[in-house]
């Protein structure tokens, strides 16, 4: 019996070994499965602050070397002390990788100084070719008009790999594109910095908000210039094979860019065919994502050389002592492991005040004094985060009032021009002249325009026209007093009877008071010009137009008279001549700008139209000239719909006082 009952302790001592065994192995998994994630997540937050550490402070001096004045000098093309190249070898001595570029962009020069060519801002070092693919990494930067860019990228002609920190400089702010300005980190050394691990089994690597891989161990996966591409080839997608791994990196990524203060995130995934364990953490200032591939097989997450000794201890202890062994675990390993679960998970989710302190010399001691370094370097580098954010956050504030000062400044001083403009319409010598005879329909696109309408009458004759100059806007406004000016004088010296003695007078006047420099050849300074002389006692219309046209209509009949194919201030002088018509008992005349008939609109988008606007003068001449203008608004803004307006707008309709055609004796009209 003894023999019996000692082989059934045997056999029960066998079994509790391999139950002990399996519940270690498994407990082994589990602590590496938890440990690991916790590690990739935590890695990469880590990786994350080392790379917003020096990427703002790269940044921050490519910032500044942008705001110099002496650099814009120099991107104009007008630094003849120098001064800009003292200012960037001052600053290429203070970023890490001792070197600094400037490019103009008028003339597609780049400038690039390591410190070994002493004439580098004499001689560029070559010229960007808008055609050239090489180059196309500066157009998109241009075309995309951000504040900044960074971008990995191969410049073949420097024969150089670097990480580039691409900033606009500006005339000032908001003004004209002058260049770039920056520097660049080497990528051997960036990829040591923040790629290169000597841990076993783990992966550093930096995608950017499209998934394209910036960064990587293996150069071959880099996709280099992703800012010149809009569909990246080498991207973290492209790694995943699976696609229900696919949607859940998605949504993680997602969920890190749409809550940036969360911390990490992980997940497993199949990479390149291998399970890894991927730790990711979100930089919202770059668009970047640090990620941490770990390999839970290779990694050294739990030190099993250590944990096995333990762990069979444990099943001898188990056997044997049950009670002490159970005491001694939960002491000696249990507690200390929920203790540093504990702090890393307040730690991931943000608390990086979280302190650890240990006496320990083993492996969790070890691994205790590791996490509480990460959270104090976190916690240092948070807090000189948000110091500086408070600080911008600040200099945004201020710059924001000083802006929204002086554009209440503007447009102050904008609706006062406008009405100063209004004063100048006649609208009540029309009112007085004409009351029941007329209608002005005038639209200005902006507060104040580059269209207005004259009037001026004299005893048994009146003259009425319309101008429409170069520009709209505030620019378009300062055109109307030039034209307006040489109006007056063309009246005041020749009469009203001779339009086209006016519209010559006019051209030769506004000559005279614009500038004749080269300068100002580029300017547009044209002039429409539409001028009616109105003989009351025979009701004779004589009208003479500078790239301008009348519309007489009589009943539903509308024919177009056209004017001088030219524009008053031309480079080519026109001959301007009247046209003499007859004054029918029914006939309406209209004078129109080119903003009604160039208006977008309808279906397609197209403009309003010569014969569109001569067919709807046609149905609507014989009503009353209030009716009619409520008309036109009405058909304008029908096919403007939803597309706004581009030109300002002036149209002018008149009768002939007096002359008005008898009443229909059938319908009593």
């Amino acid at each position: 019996m003894r023999w019996k009952s000692g082989l059934w302790l045997a056999a029960l001592l066998a079994l509790l070994l391999l139950f002990a065994l399996l519940a270690g192995r498994a407990g082994l998994d589990a602590f590496r499965d938890h440990f690991g994630a916790g590690f990739a997540r935590n890695h990469a937050l880590l990786q994350a602050q080392k790379l917003v550490t020096l990427i703002t402070r790269e940044l921050s001096l490519s910032q500044r070397l942008a705001e110099l004045e002496s650099v814009r000098r120099f991107l104009r093309g007008g630094d003849a002390s120098g001064q800009a190249g003292v200012d960037a070898e001052r600053f290429r001595r203070a970023f890490t990788d001792a070197s600094v570029f400037l490019i103009a962009h008028d003339s597609g020069h780049y400038y690039f100084s390591d410190g070994t060519a002493p004439d580098a801002w004499v001689k560029p070092s070559y010229t960007l070719q808008r055609g050239d693919p090489k180059d196309g990494w500066y157009f998109a930067t241009v075309r995309d008009a951000r504040p900044y860019a960074l971008n990995v990228n191969v410049d073949e002609k420097l024969k150089v790999t670097k990480v580039w920190f691409n900033v606009l400089v500006r005339e000032d702010e908001g003004g004209r594109i002058l260049g770039l300005a920056g520097s660049g980190l080497d990528l051997t050394r960036f990829l040591a910095t923040f790629v290169g691990t000597v841990d076993s089994g783990v992966t550093n690597f930096i995608i950017n908000g499209d998934g394209a891989i910036l960064a990587h161990p293996d150069e071959s996966l880099i996709e280099y210039a992703a800012l010149t591409k809009a569909a990246p080839r080498r991207t973290l997608h492209g790694l995943v094979e699976d696609g229900a791994d696919r949607k859940a990196l998605d949504g993680m990524l997602a969920g890190l860019r749409e809550a940036p203060g969360s911390g990490g995130g992980v997940l497993r995934v199949d990479l390149q065919g291998q399970p890894r364990v991927l730790g990711a953490a979100y930089v919202p200032e770059l668009d970047w994502y640090v990620i941490t591939a770990v390999d839970l097989g290779a990694a050294q997450v739990i030190d099993e050389t250590v944990l096995w000794p333990l762990a069979l201890g444990a099943i001898a202890l188990l056997l044997l002592f049950a009670a002490a062994v159970s005491m001694g675990v939960d002491r000696l390993i249990l507690r200390p492991l929920v203790r540093l679960t504990d702090s890393a998970r307040r730690i991931a989710a943000g608390d990086y005040r979280q302190r650890l302190r240990t006496r320990r010399s083993d492996e969790l001691g070890s691994l205790t004094r590791a996490f509480d370094d990460m959270a104090r370097q976190i916690d240092a580098h948070t807090s000189e985060l948000e110091s500086r954010v408070a600080e911008r956050t600040r200099d945004l504030a201020q710059a924001h009032d000083r802006i929204a000062a002086t554009h209440r400044q503007i447009q102050d001083s904008i609706r006062y021009a406008g009405l100063i403009q209004h004063a100048m319409l006649p609208h009540r010598e029309l009112l007085r002249a004409l009351p029941d005879d007329h209608f002005v329909l005038w639209q200005p696109r902006d507060t104040v325009g580059g269209d207005f309408y004259l009037f001026r009458e004299a005893p048994g004759q009146f003259l009425i026209g319309i101008v429409d100059c170069a520009g709209h806007g505030v620019p378009g406004a300062f055109m109307t007093m030039i034209a307006h000016a040489g109006f007056d004088l063309a009246v005041q010296e020749l009469g009203l009877s001779d339009p086209a003695a006016l519209l010559r007078r006019m051209d030769s006047a506004t000559r005279t008071l614009l500038p004749g420099d080269a300068a100002s050849r580029h300017l547009a300074t044209n002039m429409d010009v539409g001028l009616c002389h109105v003989d009351l006692a025979t009701g004779r219309v004589t009208f003479a137009g500078a790239h301008a046209e009348l519309y007489r209509c009589e009943g539903t009949r509308c024919e177009q008279i056209r004017g001088s194919r030219r524009s008053i201030g031309e480079r080519r002088r026109a001959i301007y001549e009247n046209v003499i018509l007859a004054d029918g008992p029914s006939c309406t005349y209209y004078l129109t700008t080119d903003g009604f008939l160039d208006q977008a609109g309808g279906e397609r988008g197209y403009g309003f139209g010569n014969r569109r606007f001569a067919d709807a003068l046609g149905g609507i001449a014989a009503q009353p000239m209030k009716s009619q203008e409520e008309a036109l608004r009405r058909r304008l803004a029908d096919h403007q719909g939803s597309c706004p307006q581009r030109d300002d707008i002036a149209v002018i309709g008149f009768r002939v006082p007096g002359r008005a055609a008898a009443p229909d004796p059938v319908s009593g009209g």
